[in-house]
């Protein structure tokens, strides 16, 4: 298990938040460098995390509910927002920049400070508010500001996420860390592989080797992959 004395710059400030009880955080920055692997694995005392992945196309059923069609007509399920409110879950929020107007006001209610936040059933008209422990986690490849500001006003803590995650690395084959590690964050965007490519690479060389994986997966690194592999090997006692 990675220490967080160890931990890049970036997830140390991560750990100081959480360490600090903030249970509202965006993380931000390029694809691929497990911020969502982050929010659904590090839910405070092993509560269940539960995820949103925004688009131009969700509707608000994904956060609060609607009605369905059921045996006897059409009953109301709730939301995973309202699911995680009442667990003190964790919710995870992808790519919220991507939310059409509808979800992002009803973000806006499922994400406001426990003690402003509030939900009435619409059937049962009982009001929910978040069980102590309740968190979320915002992320997005863009930049902050490119949120509505009042949501934006929600997340005070924002941190940068130019690393890839330790613990994501860690699933990965030695011989793939270091350069996952360079491909997933420090190249330049044009030539980046995110951490799931290499996820992707490993499983497929487990079946057919290296050399097809990369041809298949990722063919515009192969050269670089191969050469960062043998010498990985090399290093091997």
């Amino acid at each position: 298990m990675t220490q967080p004395n160890t931990l890049p710059e970036c997830w140390r400030a991560v750990a100081d938040l959480e360490a600090a009880g903030i249970d509202r955080v965006l993380l931000f920055g390029p694809s691929g460098t497990g911020k969502t692997y982050y929010g659904l694995t590090s839910a405070p005392q092993g509560r269940p995390a539960y995820r949103l992945i925004c688009s131009e196309e969700m509707t608000t059923a994904q956060i609060e509910g609607a009605f369905y069609p059921s045996s006897e007509g059409f009953e109301y399920r709730e939301g995973v927002a309202v699911r995680a409110w009442r667990e003190g879950a964790r919710l995870v929020v992808d790519e919220v920049a991507r939310a059409n107007g509808d979800v992002m006001s009803l973000l806006l209610a499922f994400t406001d400070t426990t003690a402003s936040s509030s939900w009435e059933h619409p059937v049962t008209h009982e009001i929910v508010k978040p069980a102590p422990g309740f968190s979320v986690v915002l992320t997005m490849n863009g930049e902050p500001n490119d949120l509505d500001p009042a949501l934006l006003d929600r997340f005070a803590a924002r941190v940068r996420i130019d690393e890839v995650h330790p613990h994501a690395l860690e699933q990965l084959p030695d011989y793939l860390r270091d350069i996952a590690r360079t491909l997933g964050a420090e190249a330049e965007p044009d030539d980046r592989a995110s951490v799931r490519a290499f996820e992707t690479v490993a499983r497929v060389a487990a079946v057919h080797g290296l050399d097809r994986a990369l041809e298949i997966v990722v063919p515009q690194h192969r050269e670089q992959i191969l050469a960062a592999a043998q010498l990985a090997n090399a290093a091997q006692p």
